[in-house]
């Protein structure tokens, strides 16, 4: 990708520009908050105080090591006898989870849930097939914590298990967001910018009024569907975008299911922009656009050189103006105030080699 970034550059609006060109920029986000809004030296006109450091400055940034906690499905319905078509779903997404944290291994901090929890009994680290429903619907917990060259510890931990259990999806994400939504600090200090990709082939279910009664992944039509636990299941991924964790959905052999829906409605709580989550049919599938959402998130993630305040910054892609907290084609600013992440058709821009630069202006920054 072709980025572009200047440190100091300032260009034009010398009449309101501080006469020390030395002086830090670092603050200038808290220098300037409130000149267009609090009035500032001309009494609200709009104007910085000329000593403030003011004048259009590109800001420095580098491209971020987002994390990433992979939150997979291996319920039932991913063993080839528990679902419609005879698929061995684990086999594929194990394989493709070890693949892709191996060939990103460097560049994303990987992590890693399985839900319902692994429950290993005797030799060889298998659950116990007659574990009661309420076992079966436990919600899964941390089997790697997020951290660099995590893909060795992840592949170790996957070889053992098997598919097994319900689907407690909401319960899990909540508990992710308690792994992941903390400030996670990279060697320089800085708060990395966070993704959840969940993997699942099943309808959420595993509510109290269910308890894994329906909803499974087999794909047949008759199935009960637990509302409860379809709404607790958005509401935890909103919770996680709230705290500005970004949600991807991938779904194992979903696209013609009865909760394929349901699924899209969760993928567009996610914050990433998306309205509909990723059916993949197979293994080889899974790994490309697992792939492609690492990618993605590694490519569209940045962090700034200092804080900055949104209301002053500018932020463009290919010369265009990006619209802050737009998930269409815009950016997001985290909550250290210097992870700038680009969503939609800005993130998508970045990645074809258009110049992204980041600015702080003297006036408001007003993006239709």
């Amino acid at each position: 990708m072709n980025t572009k970034f200047l440190v100091w550059a300032a260009m034009g609006l010398a009449a309101a520009c501080s006469s020390d060109p030395e002086r830090d920029w670092a603050n200038a986000g808290d220098d300037l908050k409130g000149a267009g809004r609090d009035g500032g030296a001309d009494g609200g006109k709009g104007k910085a105080d000329p000593t403030d450091v003011c004048g259009k400055h590109a800001v420095k940034a580098n491209s971020a090591t987002p994390d990433m906690l992979i939150v997979l499905d291996r319920s039932g319905s991913m063993a080839p006898n528990g679902n419609d078509t005879r698929t061995d779903r684990w086999r594929g997404s194990r394989d493709a989870v070890v693949q892709v944290t191996g060939e990103f291994d460097d560049s994303v901090n990987f992590g890693l849930m399985t839900f319902p929890t692994f429950n290993p009994s005797g030799g060889g680290g298998r659950d116990d097939d007659d574990l009661d429903v309420a076992v079966q619907c436990v919600a899964g917990s941390v089997n790697v914590e997020v951290g660099p060259n995590a893909a060795d510890a992840i592949n170790g931990v996957l070889q053992p298990m098997r598919a097994s259990g319900y689907t407690p999806t909401a319960a899990t994400l909540e508990a992710a967001l308690e792994v992941i939504g903390p400030p996670l600090s990279a060697d320089q200090g800085l708060t990395s910018p966070k993704y959840v990709l969940l993997v699942t082939d099943g309808d959420p279910n595993c509510s109290a009024d269910f308890m894994g009664g329906g909803g499974g992944g087999g794909g047949g039509g008759g199935q009960m569907v637990d509302m409860r636990a379809r709404t607790e299941t958005i509401a935890a991924i909103q919770k996680l975008t709230k705290a500005g964790v970004r949600t991807y959905v991938v779904g194992f052999q979903t696209g013609r299911t009865n909760f394929a829906e349901q699924l899209n409605m969760m993928a567009a709580a996610g914050g990433t922009g998306e309205t509909m989550h990723h059916s993949v049919e197979n293994g080889n599938d899974l790994a490309n656009v697992f792939a492609e959402l690492a990618g993605r998130a590694k490519a569209c993630s940045f962090q700034l050189a200092a804080p900055v305040d949104s209301t002053f910054v500018l932020v463009t892609v290919g010369g265009k103006p990006r619209k802050l907290n737009s998930q269409e084609d815009g950016w997001i600013l985290g909550s250290d105030r210097q992870t700038v992440t680009l969503t939609g058709q800005a993130c998508s821009a970045a990645q074809a080699g258009e110049i992204f630069e980041v600015e702080v202006q003297c006036d408001p920054v007003m993006v239709i």
